[in-house]
């Protein structure tokens, strides 16, 4: 499974994306972090496969808000500084 995600990170970065950082271990929750010109996501590995668009990750991603909290994807406003992001 490392093999995968290091598979995974790699595709990532093909896609344009900067990677923070990730989970090496081979757990079903392994996670990523990524950073966009949308915005800063993390995925769990499981969630996405090689190939899949980088519109499809994101939206199946957590997306954090500029203050570090995950946005409600629905009304995109920091829950912290309440400014739309």
């Amino acid at each position: 499974m490392e093999n995968t995600n290091i598979q995974k990170v790699a595709y990532l970065e093909s896609l344009g994306v900067e990677v923070q950082d990730y989970d090496t271990k081979d757990l079903p929750t392994s996670t990523v972090f990524f950073s966009s010109s949308n915005g800063d996501f993390e995925i769990e590995f499981d969630s996405f496969d090689i190939g899949d668009s980088i519109q499809d990750i994101e939206y199946r991603a957590d997306q954090y808000s500029c203050c570090g909290d995950i946005l409600d994807k629905d009304y995109m406003l920091c829950p912290t500084c309440k400014e739309h992001c």
